[in-house]
C-alpha cells in the first residue's frame, strides 16, 4: 500500500524513551518529513503489536534496545493535498519505553539520533506535535521557539 494517497489511516508508532531526563529524538530524513526532530518510530508491519513495532523500529532508527511499556497517547497526522485530497493519514500510537542498552546511532531513515533534555527540544526544528509530546513525558511545559 502506498503512503501517499492511501485508502486508510495507517497506524504507526513512535517510541517516547527517557534517560536521565532526556527524550531520545532522531532527525529525519525522508522526504516528506525532511531534517525535523521527532520521536523514533514508523509503520506498524502485518502481525506486529505496537509495542513489538516500537521496539523493532527504535532498535531499527537508532541502534538502542529497550522494553516498550504503556501506550500514553495517539493522534492522527492528516495532510491534504493542493485540491484537497488526503495525501497522508497516519494514526501514530506513542508508547512509552524503557531503555535496556546501547547508545543513539542514527540508522535507517535517521540523518541523526540524539538525547535532549526540555530546553534543548524547545529550540529545535521539530514536528509540530513534539513539544506537546515532550511536555507529557518529560514533565516541563515547552514552548517551542520560531
Amino acid at each position: 500500500m502506498s503512503r501517499e494517497y492511501p485508502t486508510h489511516p495507517l497506524p504507526a508508532v513512535l517510541v517516547a524513551l527517557v534517560r536521565d531526563n532526556r527524550l531520545l529524538l532522531v532527525q529525519r530524513a525522508k522526504e516528506d518529513i525532511p531534517r525535523k526532530w521527532g520521536l523514533p518510530g514508523g509503520l506498524i508491519e502485518l502481525g506486529e503489536s505496537p509495542a513489538q513495532a516500537a521496539q523493532r523500529e527504535l532498535f531499527e532508527e537508532t541502534g538502542v534496545t529497550a522494553r516498550a511499556g504503556p501506550l500514553i497517547d495517539q493522534f492522527d497526522v492528516i495532510e491534504a493535498d493542493d485540491e484537497g485530497r488526503i495525501r497522508l493519514h497516519y494514526l501514530a500510537l506513542v508508547v512509552a519505553c524503557e531503555w535496556v542498552e546501547g547508545d543513539p546511532v542514527a540508522a535507517s531513515d535517521a540523518a541523526a539520533a540524539g538525547w535532549f533534555d526540555a530546553a534543548e527540544i524547545a529550540s529545535l526544528h521539530s514536528h509540530p506535535n513534539l513539544a506537546r509530546l515532550a511536555d507529557l513525558v518529560l514533565g516541563t511545559p515547552l514552548v517551542p521557539k520560531g
